[in-house]
């Protein structure tokens, strides 16, 4: 056993004789096993430096006086890290690297240590083992009989270029949603990098680890279903079916996605997309009936909104859909003070939710990535309403005199999803009318002229029964089981007021005379003709809002 001598601040010195001595004990050991000891760590450091270096040795262990392996508490002035570096070293036989004579700043002051119960102090000691007894080991103490030539660098190729990245451009993968369809289904909803999805192949996987870490995968089906209009980000919903349902026992588990960046398996992304928690599984809710008859899945609300307008779409449509319908609302910062103060009221009552998703502005994707947002809305309520709803709040769902809502929608009941046609208006014209005071009607009172020409194709909104649906887009869906309907003109219809929601001050900017009612009225070249069917339904609509929620708002 060979000990250091301590001086002042930590410094270890070692006579060079007595070093070779060492390097000799450990090269003549009949066992292979020699033990050092120094009355302090930063001593076994100095010694593992100048005896070690240049010898094939490995560290064995790191032990008390007595034999036994040191653990923390016995090595009271070492930092975690230099345990760590040590106590690795057991595990790897190779040479050990000279440890930086300044490698450790001022350590931190240690806990106090409980009190040893031997009269003679205990030092932390090292175990060193020649990597091969057998092997005979060089007798020459010189440094450059056991350093290794090093090999020239070849000069660099001026020619050969390099490719420095920084950053990333897109993501993989940006979830939004990830919902249960169904006992053996779930849809994955989020954004990817489209320029990977036009000249690449990604592609996805699903497993689903349980509790009990048995594991069942599934093939995935991915849908981009913003038609092509996505930006830097295009729409991806996941579809993961699975042969059974895999949380069977409801014990809990997680659905994990692998998302590949090519073809080839072996680069990709791995992470949990959606976790069910042990009992929470419940088989019920996709059954009938549905906590809901219709739901509103509305798009992105954006930019400056006029409150006013929301206040009266809300009201409308409240009083529209009945008492057992719910409106879906998603806030990319057009939810303003005054127009949260108009939402408000019916979000206390329970008949809206607002969703804040501002950060989506992070994502560039197609008119505030309302595809995105439509398709979550689909699966976070696939099993809630028995009917969708997918409209703006600058348009009015309306019914030719005769048909109620449940009616019609008894008579579309085979269907999957209808489409419904616009009838567009004009968002400024109003009669000159003295009688009339404008400034207390609501805006669809008042804005009362449509554009009549005919055979223009124009944009149609939907309902869809979710349930059947796999994705959808803002106008209908492609990926249903089941049969789409168009010819609806008779039945059911939309009132457009195109811009209106975006005018902060009163809506009438233009008027015509009065006898604009009997003759088609011709501004800015296009043809309008008097409809006063909205008007008419104006007064009930106030009433309604007052017996909802009172006159707060009036």
């Amino acid at each position: 056993m060979i000990s250091s001598t301590s001086h002042h601040r930590g410094a270890h010195r070692y006579d060079p004789v007595q070093l070779g001595s060492i390097q000799s004990a450990i090269r003549s050991s009949p066992s292979g096993l020699v033990i050092f000891q120094s009355n302090s760590v930063q001593g076994i450091e100095k010694l593992i430096e100048l005896v070690t270096f240049g010898m094939d040795l490995w560290i064995s262990e790191i032990c008390n006086e007595e034999g036994r392996p040191s653990g923390a508490l016995s090595l009271p002035r070492q930092p975690p890290q230099t345990l760590l570096l040590l106590r690795n070293q057991t595990h790897r036989r190779r040479r050990p690297r000279p440890l930086p004579p300044h490698r450790h700043l001022a350590p931190p002051t240690p806990p106090p240590q409980p009190p040893l119960h031997h009269h003679h102090h205990h030092h932390p000691s090292l175990l060193l083992r020649p990597r091969s007894p057998e092997k005979k080991l060089s007798d020459s103490p010189s440094l450059s009989a056991t350093t290794p030539t090093p090999k020239p660098v070849p000069a660099p190729d001026p020619n050969k270029r390099l490719f420095k990245s920084y950053g990333n451009a897109a993501s993989l993968f940006v979830q939004m949603g990830a919902y249960r369809g169904g006992p053996s289904t779930f849809a994955i909803i989020g954004l990817a990098s489209k320029p990977l999805h036009v000249f690449s192949r990604p592609w996805y996987k699903c497993e689903w680890l349980s509790t009990n870490a048995s594991s069942t995968k599934s093939k995935a089906y991915k849908m981009l279903p913003d038609w092509g209009y996505g930006r830097l980000y295009t729409v991806v919903v996941v579809n993961c079916t699975f042969p059974h349902n895999p949380n069977s026992a409801n014990s809990g588990g997680k659905l994990i996605l692998y998302a590949y960046y090519t073809q080839s398996p072996k680069r990709y992304e791995k992470f949990v997309a959606l976790e069910e928690p042990p009992g929470s599984y419940n088989e019920q809710r996709f059954k009938t009936p549905y906590k809901y008859d219709y739901l509103y899945c509305g798009s992105s609300l954006y930019g400056n909104l006029s409150a006013a307008r929301i206040r009266e779409w809300i009201a409308y449509h409240a009083w529209f859909f009945g008492p057992n319908s719910h409106f879906v609302f998603h806030d990319a910062g057009g939810v303003g003070t005054d127009v949260r103060k108009v939402l408000d009221p019916w979000v206390k009552l329970g008949r809206a939710t607002i969703q804040d998703i501002r950060d989506q502005e992070q994502f560039d994707g197609y008119y505030y990535n309302q595809f995105l947002v439509v398709n979550d809305c689909l699966h976070r309520y696939r099993h809630a309403a028995n009917w969708t709803f997918y409209f703006d709040v600058d348009e009015y769902i309306y019914l030719p005199d005769g048909n109620t809502l449940e009616s019609v929608l008894s008579e579309f009941s085979d269907y999957t999803q209808f489409t419904i046609e616009q009838n567009p208006m004009s968002a400024k014209l109003c009669l000159n009318d003295s009688l009339q005071k404008y400034t207390r009607q609501w805006g669809f009172e008042k804005l009362v002229f449509r554009d009549s020409r005919t055979g223009l194709r124009r944009d149609r909104k939907y309902a869809i029964q979710a349930k059947n649906a796999f994705s959808t887009g803002v106008h209908m869906s492609e990926n249903v089981v089941g049969k789409t309907l168009h010819q609806t003109e008779t039945k059911i219809r939309y009132y457009h007021y195109h811009n209106s929601i975006s005018v902060m001050g009163e809506p009438c900017r233009e008027f015509v005379p009065v006898s604009a009612k009997d003759k088609v009225t011709l501004h800015d070249k296009l043809p309008f003709v008097y409809d006063d069917k909205m008007k008419r339904l104006a007064d009930t609509i106030k009433r309604f809002e007052a017996e909802m929620i009172g006159t707060r708002l009036a």
